[in-house]
């Protein structure tokens, strides 16, 4: 038989057996094993020569450990409790799968849909999570492992703009640092491997920040589709962050770009659609502004002071044994005054060794305790990159410290912040990268 022979031969071979597999918990993973290698590898590649090699080997590293692991985990959670999902995960792979059945039935009307399936939600609640649930099943049909191995490919991915942003901000050994990190760091490790939104959010997030910091080096249309395609995505998925993002982070960074350039008629057309994309975002807004007119009195159309729903809003978050700070008065201005500082502090360091009280908790003292030893350097990291690009540094400092404020005061319990602020963590990261060669830099040049 000729060499074209045998591969033809080998082909139907495979096809055939591939017809006796199950797609839901082989062929369409697998599918989804091959695609995000093919996307890794291929974004390896288009890289520089000199990041090509390093990038390539730590996706590779990142995306099997993540692809063995989850396969491992879901089995013995599967050995457990018989579904191979743990937590909100389950949740979301139910709901996502009886909204599934009701676009399968001809029920395509939102509402109906939702009070559907809130009856069943095992989450509690009924969100885009659920609805990106739904899209992938109704292709893969029930398949929990499509999910967790999308999430496995989705997260390995981000190494890709996570050492971009440190090399732009800092140099390569920096970004070798970030990128090391974002791919092994323990928390973010676990969420990646389970069906959790974490992973979806912080590749939404990571580049919609490195697509800014290009369009701030050259202009381009492609960058600008891009863009608007990553905002749309993060607005369904994290409304609160998107929109932190583009009333503060992003206008601050750019006024501060265009008045080093000093260029003043790009500021005044700057200045401008910032205006109008502000009454924009004010028109989505306007069922919330109540809340922001009416800071401290009562007279807004909900009859609830900014600080009373915030005060309520956290009492209702402020739940189970990881519960902090509960019972404060966040309408009184003295408590108030108080409780930021302390609130500041946790959202900051939490969790505590001292506050974990069963044997799941305790596996993030370790975590913990590195990210105590790390924090340092975060600052050292600012201080350099500030020094050396202004403009890129008070982005990424300026959106670590709003996202930490704003969980300080919204978060109650530490389990929820914990996994919240995995949204922050890359770019503490490209900091901590920053500052840990800088210091190692130092240290050679003085031995």
């Amino acid at each position: 038989m000729s060499k074209n022979g045998k591969i033809i031969f080998l082909c139907l071979i495979i096809a055939s057996l591939v017809s006796f597999l199950n797609q839901e918990y082989i062929i369409f993973p697998l599918f989804i094993f091959f695609a995000g290698l093919f996307i890794g590898a291929f974004s390896s590649i288009l890289s520089k020569k000199e990041d090509r090699n390093f990038l390539l080997v730590l996706f590779l590293g990142a995306y099997f450990i993540r692809i063995v692991a989850s396969v491992f985990l879901y089995n013995i959670v599967f050995i457990f409790n018989g579904r191979g999902l743990l937590g909100d995960g389950y949740g979301y792979s139910e709901s996502g799968y009886s909204i599934f059945e009701l676009w399968n039935n001809g029920v395509t009307d939102v509402d109906k849909i939702i009070e559907s399936v809130i009856k069943v939600s095992v989450s509690g609640n009924l969100g885009s999570y659920d609805f990106w649930n739904a899209m992938v099943y109704s292709v893969t049909g029930k398949s929990p492992l499509s999910m967790i191995f999308i999430n496995c490919s989705i997260y390995s991915l981000i190494i890709f703009p996570v050492y971009y942003i440190t090399k732009q901000v800092g140099n390569r050994r920096s970004a070798m640092i970030a990128a090391f990190l974002t791919a092994f760091w323990p928390s973010l490790f676990i969420w990646s491997v389970q069906n959790f939104k974490e992973s979806l959010t912080i590749f939404l997030v990571t580049n919609l920040f490195w697509v800014v910091l290009l369009l701030k080096i050259k202009f381009r249309f492609y960058l600008l589709f891009i863009l608007t395609a990553l905002s749309m995505a993060l607005y369904e998925f994290r409304k609160f962050y998107f929109f932190i993002f583009y009333l503060i982070t992003l206008p601050f960074s750019f006024i501060l770009y265009l008045l080093k350039k000093k260029k003043t008629m790009i500021f005044i057309i700057f200045m401008t659609t910032g205006i109008i994309f502000f009454m924009l975002f004010v028109n989505l807004l306007k069922e919330h502004i109540p809340y922001l007119i009416s800071f401290t009195a009562t007279d807004s159309g909900s009859g609830l002071s900014f600080l009373e729903w915030l005060d309520k809003f956290r009492s209702y978050r402020t739940y189970g044994n990881t519960a902090f700070l509960s019972g404060w008065n966040l309408t009184n201005p003295l408590s108030l005054m108080i409780f930021t500082p302390l609130a500041l502090l946790i959202a900051w360091l939490a969790p505590f060794p001292w506050q974990l009280s069963s044997i799941s908790q305790a596996l993030v003292v370790p975590e913990a305790l590195v990210y105590y030893l790390l924090l340092p350097f975060v600052f050292i990291g600012i201080g350099s990159v500030l020094k050396k690009n202004l403009g890129d540094g008070l982005i990424i400092f300026v959106n670590i410290f709003i996202m930490i404020l704003i969980m300080a005061f919204v978060e109650g319990n530490i389990g929820t912040l914990f996994r919240h602020r995995a949204m922050v963590l890359p770019f503490m990261f490209v900091l901590i990268g920053v500052g840990l060669d800088k210091v190692r830099f130092k240290t050679t040049t003085c031995i």
